[in-house]
């Protein structure tokens, strides 16, 4: 069968599917997901900025283009950030990191990636797999936020990107805005300029961002993504806090800094009140895993009780509204099953919970993840895998 498959891939893609994924294509089709509704509520692509080039201007376009950086210690931090080089990015220095890998993952090595390529990953090999479309993140966005000098800059550039090669050309494949949040005033401006283009499904804050989600300097933001019908989402990662997982391996500081960066947020958005001031806003909080969140929903209920002035315009529990926002699945962590069924229904994930895989990266979940959970019915899986992304992110296909 394994064979069959790679030769059927080979003969149809042009190219032989990436070693391990013909497990999930035989995973999507014994349980059937060609007959279901997949949505990936978060995938990347491995891009060089230098792809985007072309959208910005000089000195920053020279700065993406040169093959070498000038001596000077602010082109350097720029164009190793920019460029790939990820000179600045604390965990990338630490033991063993270089040879993590998957063999199921298949991001380019070139430095620039062709609209053909990404589209042949994310429409011929997700379909095969199941996923019927995705949202799709420039993963070097993510770091972006800790350079306000050309953050707003490169978000356009991005947004630019995205939408000349991709966004409204391909179904499958939609993204999030990227939000400036060092200048929400110029934020607010490309939001108001793309939020009504195809492909746009949300807007996106990384979980490095210095400005925490319940900033009132967010709040032009967050009533123009209320009028727009367009979910908040929090995307988690681990650059931008070198100081504090300095001298860990990277499988430590991996394992902390994703659900903490959306931890952060979440706090500062309920003990802000911002659900109260805008009812119709949804969130979502990516890649953090799930076991997390009944720590912090007890955690945050019992500091409430004792200093409930600190967080006047509450109305309810601080967890009473994390059970209405929304989270992604993955990582979804596995080695304890027994933790999962509990944390399932306290937070009503069969309404809560969008199925994502962040494929290419080493960690990422094929849809059995989801689909194999014993304690699911088959409307729950249906519904985590793809009908809850479509409702939030609403989804027309």
């Amino acid at each position: 069968m394994t064979l069959a498959v790679q030769t059927e891939l080979k003969r149809s893609w042009g190219v032989s599917v990436p070693s391990g994924l013909e497990n999930a294509v035989q995973q999507a089709e014994e349980r059937g997901f060609q007959e279901m509704f997949i949505f990936d509520s978060d995938c990347h692509q491995m891009e060089s900025f230098r792809t985007m080039a072309k959208y910005v201007k000089d000195p920053l376009k020279n700065v993406l283009l040169q093959p070498d950086p000038e001596v000077d210690y602010f082109q350097k931090a720029l164009y190793d950030r920019l460029s790939g080089k990820w000179g600045q990015e604390v965990t990338r220095h630490m033991r063993g990191v270089e040879t993590v890998k998957r063999p199921e993952t298949s991001e380019s090595r070139a430095p620039f990636q062709e609209a053909e390529e990404l589209i042949g990953i994310y429409t011929e090999l997700m379909h095969r797999i199941g996923i019927k479309s995705s949202i799709v993140l420039p993963t070097q966005m993510l770091g972006v936020s800790s350079l306000p000098d050309i953050e707003v800059t490169v978000a356009n550039a991005y947004i630019d990107y995205m939408l000349g090669n991709f966004l409204g050309k391909y179904p499958e494949f939609l993204t999030l805005a990227y939000v400036p949040t060092n200048d929400p005033s110029k934020a607010v401006e490309l939001l108001d300029r793309v939020a009504s283009e195809k492909g746009i499904a949300g807007l996106m804050i990384p979980g490095q961002a210095q400005t925490l989600g319940g900033s009132d300097r967010l709040d032009s933001i967050y009533e123009l993504a209320q009028n727009k019908g367009l979910p908040v989402c929090f995307h988690g990662g681990r650059s931008g806090f070198h100081d504090t997982y300095k001298g860990m391996e990277f499988v430590g500081a991996h394992a902390l800094s994703f659900p903490l960066s959306v931890i952060r947020h979440l706090t500062s958005i309920v003990l802000s009140g911002v659900p109260v001031r805008f009812p119709r806003l949804r969130f979502v909080f990516m890649e953090g895993g799930v076991t997390w969140i009944p720590w912090l929903y007890n955690r945050l209920d019992d500091e409430y009780v004792k200093r409930r002035i600190e967080a006047p315009l509450l109305e309810k529990l601080p967890s009473e509204y994390m059970k209405e926002f929304y989270y992604t699945s993955q990582p979804l962590e596995q080695c304890h099953p027994e933790m999962l069924e509990p944390i399932f229904n306290m937070m009503d994930f069969e309404n809560h919970l969008l199925y994502a895989s962040d494929y290419p990266h080493w960690d990422f979940d094929v849809p059995s993840v989801i689909y194999d959970l014993p304690f699911l019915s088959e409307s729950a899986k249906k519904k985590i895998l793809g009908e809850n992304a479509r409702k939030v992110f609403k989804l027309n296909n």
